[in-house]
């Protein structure tokens, strides 16, 4: 089962159980930036994104802009989130 807090200054899904806490467990979060909403995956470069929703150019770290609330309901979206609440990189 997944935590949810305020880490960070945007709202975390996480493992609690994982080493590091919210960083090590992360599943995904919801940011805000410049008056855009984001769904992004500190694990991201782990995950298989075939409709090639993820962007970034960091080591791990991908985000999926959220256009819309019919946006979030996007399978894909929901594809991603499933797979990183299966990754357990600290195990």
């Amino acid at each position: 089962m997944a935590s949810e807090a305020v880490k960070f200054h945007v709202l975390c899904y996480y493992h609690a159980d994982a080493s590091f806490g919210a960083i090590g467990g992360a599943i995904c979060m919801i940011e805000i930036r410049k008056g855009r909403v984001f769904l992004s995956f500190i694990h991201g470069s782990r995950l298989d994104d075939p409709a090639t929703r993820l962007s970034g150019t960091a080591k791990f770290k991908r985000s999926a802009r959220v256009e819309s609330p019919a946006a979030a309901a996007d399978p894909a979206l929901r594809d991603l989130v499933v797979q990183a609440a299966a990754l357990r990189p600290w195990d």
